[in-house]
């Protein structure tokens, strides 16, 4: 009976703590409520009396209001006119080189539009490109993928097989546009489409032609050229909606890679990806992920390699 009685107390006790903390809830309710329809009611009276007051001074207050209008226009455009894109300074160091001095002599669009031509035309005869295209200096970056020279990109290339897994590559390129903090800078999109209709010989393993169409999801691509015309960078790949196409989010050659049966799980930061890139690295013969430091001009300055984190600036 004690332990019954102390079930009760205890209950009891509950209860009315519950009770308690309601009815504080329900006052502290009123009281917030009350305090609402006073602030209300105080600031309805307020609106009433100064409508009048404005409804007295709405032409002196247009005729101010104009003024200050007119002067913060003619403020902006004097700013504007004194300050342009063109004068920012890039907070990564490598991209404020790239723009060189800043007033190319040629038209850099109509190059970029000459170049992308090309490199279609090499892809649906599944031939080489022209590699008077590129400066000494050039690098390639990709999400997970370089800093990379030309001469281990063409090796790469023939590496993975996938020329012979491709015969015709149709990429369709679209939204040329000149950076306008760099002239020499070029963006555009692109779309891969292609058929894998052959054996791909990816150093030394032979994935069968599946048959299987492919459509990447549309990328963006950039190219910058030096104030000769030559190309020293070219971003690609970076994909715009990887819910777009049938390579589960991938474009270039890595959505012809995922076409071909190789799937590569790879983004940027992928530290699992990043560790199979070096030991790839070590273990040799399967071509290279990034260049060898020798290699890689000295405008790059970047430490990020293949599918590392982006540094901070």
């Amino acid at each position: 009976r004690p332990r019954l009685m102390n079930s009760i107390s205890i209950t009891t006790l509950f209860h009315f703590i519950s009770f308690l903390f309601k009815c504080h809830y329900v006052i502290k309710m009123k009281v917030t409520v009350s305090k609402f329809c006073l602030l209300m009611a105080s600031s309805l009276s307020c609106n009433v009396n100064a409508f009048s007051t404005i409804s007295s001074n709405s032409k002196s207050n247009r005729s101010s209001s104009t003024r200050r209008a007119t002067a913060t226009v003619d403020e902006v455009s004097s700013s504007a006119s004194t300050t342009t894109v063109a004068d920012v300074v890039s907070k990564n160091p490598m991209f404020e080189y790239l723009k060189f001095d800043k007033s190319p002599q040629y038209d850099v669009l109509e190059k970029a539009k000459e170049y992308i031509r090309c490199q279609s035309d090499a892809s649906m005869s599944n031939t080489e490109m022209d590699e008077s295209w590129y400066a000494e200096d050039y690098v390639l970056r990709g999400p997970v993928i370089g800093p990379i020279v030309r001469k281990d990109l063409a090796a790469d290339q023939s590496g993975l097989g996938i020329r012979q897994a491709f015969p015709k590559v149709k990429i369709d390129s679209f939204g040329y546009s000149i950076d306008p903090e760099n002239p020499y800078r070029c963006f555009y999109f692109q779309r891969w489409r292609g058929v894998n209709s052959g054996d791909m010989d990816n150093y030394g393993t032979v994935y069968p032609a599946t048959g299987n169409e492919m459509e990447t999801p549309v990328s963006t691509f950039s190219v910058v050229f030096n104030p000769e015309g030559k190309i020293v960078y070219e971003q690609v790949g970076a994909v715009v909606d990887r819910l777009e196409g049938n390579t589960q989010g991938k474009a270039a050659i890595f959505g012809m890679l995922h076409t071909a049966g190789l799937k590569i799980p790879a983004s940027p930061g992928d530290k699992v990806f990043a560790f199979i890139q070096r030991a790839g690295h070590v273990a040799g013969g399967l071509g290279r992920s990034w260049s060898r430091k020798a290699d890689i001009p000295k405008w790059w300055t970047s430490k990020s390699k293949g599918a590392d984190e982006t540094e901070q600036y």
